[in-house]
């Protein structure tokens, strides 16, 4: 009898990459480590045609469930694992970018995104401009013969702009430009890229996947007409990925669904918690009613990712915001996120917009990403560091 599909992404989550027929029954995959790997003889080693796994870098087993599991996610073709989610993003850029190609990169990408491409792209001699990502109607005109790439980041970096793909994806075919998105605070769960048109999707498995803080890995998802030339170009820079750490993402990934619904819930009732406090002059969640892009996001979007902005009113100065995060206890003080624990960072926009016309919040601003803490604990952790704080800054 013929086994039936599985459909829903919960389900996927939880299966795809295992092989227990092939390994004695064992449910998760084995964990190979390898640098050699030997041929019977030294004609079949000089003869690599059709040999799956040649040496430890170019892949393994191991390797090969987790790139499995995340392109049956995605319903891709395939993908490329990155020992961060910034190389990553640079294996994209590298894989479709040469000399003299111009690339189109929205405002609000992520910091270390933008310091490759100010920094970088100069050596390879690739052009570049940056478009508001609110205001796509001078995108058309920022297009050159030689544009290669338009990059999206939804929501952006930082202050959580949504990207109408719709009109980015359909100009973008319109001139035959290849369109990356990072993908990071969706993940295929929320906002699956592909069936939206884009051609390649960058996502930090640091983050949701991965899921505990212990890992550091990204992955690039495409379909074949890039695969090899990103696979090439990762190769050839020679990087590759610690078969502990894939089993570390790959066990993360059979709880994604239910750390996402987790982390979600509980950021949407904190972000309208804080909406209300005093001291707070913006809540930056695309899941709020009132955040620019509500509309967008609930067109485009499955689900909330955990993290989001608050900006605090002006006279709110920035000894009275460490005081406050620093009292909140269950939220540690950290770059990253989608892990199981919660944090918080203080952020400078300003040093990450280049057009005037993007949004820089004028007041104290603090990026806070909730985990899976029970909720009425997190609400009562920032209920008491505000109340400490109104008492000492009186």
């Amino acid at each position: 009898m013929k086994k039936k599909k599985i459909q829903k992404i919960e389900t996927i989550a939880a299966h795809a990459g295992l092989k227990p027929e092939k390994n004695h029954g064992i449910v998760n995959p084995p964990v190979y480590h390898a640098s050699t790997i030997l041929s019977p003889s030294m004609k079949d080693y000089k003869d690599r045609s059709g040999k799956k796994y040649t040496y430890g870098r170019n892949g393994t087993p191991t390797s090969e469930a987790l790139e499995k599991a995340i392109s049956d996610l995605y319903d891709a073709d395939g993908c490329v694992l990155a020992p961060s989610g910034m190389s990553a993003i640079t294996n994209s850029f590298m894989g479709v970018l040469k000399s003299f190609d111009h690339a189109l990169i929205p405002d609000c990408v992520y910091g270390s995104a933008r310091r490759f491409v100010e920094e970088e792209f100069k050596r390879f001699q690739i052009e570049y401009d940056f478009y508001d990502p609110r205001d796509l109607s001078n995108l058309e005109s920022k297009i050159k013969n030689n544009s290669k790439v338009i990059y999206l980041e939804s929501p952006g970096s930082y202050t959580f702009e949504i990207i109408d793909i719709n009109k980015v994806v359909k100009l973008a075919k319109k001139y035959k430009i290849t369109t990356i998105i990072d993908n990071t605070w969706g993940t295929a769960l929320y906002f699956n890229a592909l069936k939206f048109g884009v051609d390649i999707v960058v996502e930090a498995i640091t983050k949701y996947i991965g899921g505990h803080s212990d890992v550091m890995m990204g992955v690039t998802v495409c379909s074949k007409k890039h695969l090899n030339s990103i696979n090439r170009w990762k190769r050839n820079s020679g990087q590759c990925v610690g078969p502990d750490d894939i089993f570390l993402a790959l066990r993360g990934l059979r709880t994604l669904p239910l750390r996402l619904k987790q982390s979600q819930d509980n950021s949407i009732k904190l972000a309208n918690f804080l909406r209300n406090q005093k001291e707070v002059k913006k809540v930056y969640h695309p899941a709020l009613k009132e955040h620019p892009d509500h509309k967008l996001w609930k067109r485009d979007f499955n689900g909330a990712c955990g993290i989001f902005g608050i900006e605090f009113k002006d006279y709110i100065t920035t000894n009275m915001v460490e005081f406050f995060a620093d009292n909140c206890f269950l939220f540690g003080k950290g770059a990253s996120w989608g892990g199981y624990e919660s944090l918080m960072t203080m952020t400078d926009i300003k040093t990450n917009r280049t057009i005037n016309t993007s949004y820089v919040p004028k007041g104290e601003y603090l990026r806070i990403y909730v985990g899976i803490e029970n909720i009425e604990d997190i609400l009562d952790d920032v209920i008491n560091s505000f109340a400490k704080m109104r008492k000492k800054f009186k």
